[in-house]
């Protein structure tokens, strides 16, 4: 569509530095001289064959210098050629002279010397000729001019109208081309299917794009049912048929490259999970540009480092979040990340944290350009990987795949974010993507005895559960 105005525009511009041109018409009336009615059809077709000579002999050098002499304009003969078409008018003895000008009154003028050029080459080239007794015969040929030439003060180009027409066609054809050409190529996460594609894993959930994330990351209660909310709620629910059997959940939250939102969704995915009554921890192991902090409005002056270096116990390090969770955040960064994580201290207290918590959402670099979040994959109970819409490339999200695959962990989901309006409402969010409507089976806070089981229009059941 943006191409389609551009073309609009570039033609209305590229119009506007024309110089506007007048037509003006000159008639030039050619016939034979006829002897007797007998032979008038014979003259007839004579005359017309002749005109179509004297068409091209009218933009002769020798015609052009005298149509230049006569009218005084400053051209070579080679420039009036341009400006001067000559057309013999089919089934008649009229030979059409045209003649264009930036100047109406110039190309007028022209036309007529022009017209009185060919009658005075007509009548050079047909003289008259004698007899052998001195008697002249008549030229076979005459030419007269019919009137004066025409006179317009309205422009005949630039024609705006036809060039806007030919502008908005280019302009749409070279969208058309540019949207097949950018399908060819593109080789971005599209839609769900080309996730399933790229990871063989399933689609936990579509996150619409909003411009408010910026200054407003987190979701709250107060929002109800918006889009964005709700397919948090989304991913909530279908994280929790991963393992079925398991009453605890320790995942870790990356992506292929940077940028993809995977800080924001593992905020609000905690967010999500805790407001069902579950203890959840959210640590941030990006040991290199932790950001979970800023997002929470915590500190990140002490967190995991603080705790695995021994300056402070765990309980003293880890901050409450007005939204319930709790979050442990990375405190001073160590020169050697990846080292950290591989450290028995820190499978230690990964095994602890699996103890003290319901859920344990693991914010972690991107797969690609470190090998942290690999490291991380190999102790938790599996890889939520987040994908931009229209950005992530399907070969890197492969290779993510991959690398996780390659030391023995799983990625359980993947979360398309980012995605338009019509991508979110074209997946329908799921609801079960196909496996009916969704339940998900939560503890009620404070009641280690029961259950509720959560639907997915927001209802709640109450079922017996064991005690834990």
């Amino acid at each position: 569509m943006v191409v389609f105005f551009l073309g609009i525009a570039g033609a209305a511009a590229l119009t506007s530095t024309i110089t506007p041109q007048y037509n003006s018409t000159a008639r030039v009336y050619v016939t034979a001289t006829a002897t007797g009615s007998a032979d008038a059809l014979q003259q007839g077709i004579y005359s017309a064959q002749r005109i179509s000579s004297y068409a091209d002999l009218a933009k002769s050098t020798g015609v052009l210098a005298q149509v230049i002499r006569q009218t005084g304009v400053r051209m070579t003969t080679d420039e009036l050629a341009g400006h001067i078409t000559t057309t013999p008018v089919p089934n008649t003895v009229i030979l059409k002279i045209d003649v264009t000008d930036a100047d109406p009154k110039v190309a007028q003028r022209l036309a007529d010397a022009e017209a009185d050029q060919i009658v005075a080459l007509v009548s050079t080239l047909e003289t008259p000729k004698e007899t052998s007794t001195g008697e002249k015969i008549a030229a076979p040929i005459i030419a007269k001019q019919s009137g004066d030439a025409s006179f317009s003060s309205v422009a005949v180009s630039p024609n705006l109208t036809v060039n806007l027409v030919v502008g908005a066609m280019l302009g749409l054809l070279m969208g058309l081309a540019g949207a097949v050409l950018r399908d060819l190529f593109d080789t971005s996460i599209k839609n769900g299917e080309d996730l399933v594609e790229a990871t063989e894993s399933a689609v936990m959930a579509v996150i619409p794009y909003d411009s408010s994330v910026p200054k407003h990351p987190l979701i709250t209660d107060h929002e109800g049912h918006q889009e964005r909310v709700e397919a948090f709620r989304v991913l909530r629910t279908n994280l929790q048929f991963i393992d079925l059997d398991s009453e605890r959940q320790m995942l870790v939250i990356s992506s292929a490259v940077p940028d993809e939102g995977k800080t924001v969704t593992a905020s609000n995915l905690a967010i999500t999970l805790a407001q069902t009554g579950r203890r959840v921890l959210l640590m941030d192991c990006d040991l290199r540009k932790p950001s979970v902090a800023q997002v929470l409005g915590l500190e990140n002056s002490v967190g995991l480092i603080t705790v695995l270096v021994g300056r402070a116990g765990l309980s003293d390090c880890i901050q409450q979040h007005e939204s319930g969770i709790d979050f442990l955040a990375t405190g001073p960064l160590p020169p050697n990340p990846a080292e950290v994580l591989e450290t028995q201290s820190m499978r230690d207290l990964l095994a602890q944290l699996r103890d003290e918590y319901d859920v344990v959402i693991i914010d972690a670099p991107p797969l690609l350009p470190v090998a942290d979040p690999s490291i991380l994959a190999a102790q938790v109970d599996g890889v939520l990987l987040v994908t931009r819409h229209g950005k992530t490339n399907r070969e890197y999200v492969h290779q993510a795949v991959t690398r996780v695959g390659g030391v023995g962990g799983r990625v359980v989901g993947v979360v398309l974010n980012m995605a338009p309006r019509r991508a979110v409402s074209g997946y329908g969010y799921g609801y079960g993507y196909g496996y009916g409507e969704p339940v998900a089976v939560e503890r009620l806070k404070g009641d280690t005895g029961s259950r509720r089981v959560l639907r997915a229009d927001g209802k709640h059941t109450h079922v017996p559960g064991r005690a834990r």
